[in-house]
């Protein structure tokens, strides 16, 4: 498979996505380089768990759909064809110069199992009903319309469809919420601009965290959509979680 034409931006729902969408392309170029340093390559190891078990559950005579969603630089979207190298692969975000890196990666079977495509999470260019997965790296939580898109991912995965998102939640103990504010206040922003040359986008990153869910909340809100069997899994002192779902009956 290939990547269709793009356009270079995607409209969005609001004035705070068009923020995201213009900061995110502002760091595409070392946006990679960031996420290594900042995390000292844990990021790495986290991806490669939360997508492990992600398309275990479709049957082995057909080919298994999933969707990774605010993909990016297509990071998480290979460690899924790395773990399950037969599956059908849709790379969507809605930042087209994200996703131009992320192309260079792919090669050999990646390039034949992986397409690319400019989306807005809040409206998805995918049928009813479609993906046996849906996996989310650090994207969801930059979402304008939280509940919107959930329940655009219901709408796009099959009954029994599994959903996971890695993230950074908003923290609840008092040893996390202390990690978050000494580093991710204080070390990370100059960490983010000596990497990519823009100190505002690495502030961003605990705003957006002290804005978004719990797990807890999150979990609420999934089963709100309908889905079943929700479980979080805490990663490296609670800095990062794992939240599973299942898609419940249509």
């Amino acid at each position: 498979m290939s990547a269709a034409p793009q356009p270079s931006a995607i409209a969005v729902v609001d004035d705070h996505g068009a923020q995201v969408q213009r900061m995110f392309g502002r760091i595409a170029h070392g946006y990679d380089r960031a996420n290594r340093v900042m995390s000292l390559g844990i990021d790495v190891r986290w991806r490669r768990r939360a997508v492990a078990d992600l398309l275990a559950h479709v049957p082995t005579d057909r080919i298994a759909k999933a969707l990774d969603l605010c993909a990016g630089t297509l990071d998480s979207t290979l460690a899924i064809h790395d773990r399950f190298p037969t599956a059908t692969l849709v790379a969507g975000d809605f930042v087209a110069s994200m996703l131009a890196h992320g192309e260079t990666k792919l090669v050999g079977a990646a390039k034949e199992h992986i397409t690319t495509q400019v989306m807005d999470a809040h409206v998805l260019p995918l049928p009813d009903a479609e993906q046996d997965a849906i996996f989310c790296a650090f994207g969801i939580r930059n979402l304008s319309d939280l509940a919107r898109a959930t329940a655009e991912q219901a709408r796009v995965l099959r009954p029994g469809g599994r959903l996971v998102v890695l993230d950074f939640f908003r923290p609840q103990r008092w040893t996390t919420k202390l990690v978050h504010a000494v580093y991710n206040k204080g070390v990370l922003p100059w960490v983010g601009w000596a990497v990519t040359g823009d100190r505002e986008a690495y502030r961003y990153l605990p705003r957006s965290i002290g804005r978004f869910d719990s797990t807890d909340e999150y979990a609420t809100r999934l089963r709100d959509a309908g889905f079943v069997d929700v479980t979080a899994e805490s990663l490296t002192l609670g800095i990062a979680s794992i939240v599973r779902a299942t898609r419940g009956p249509a």
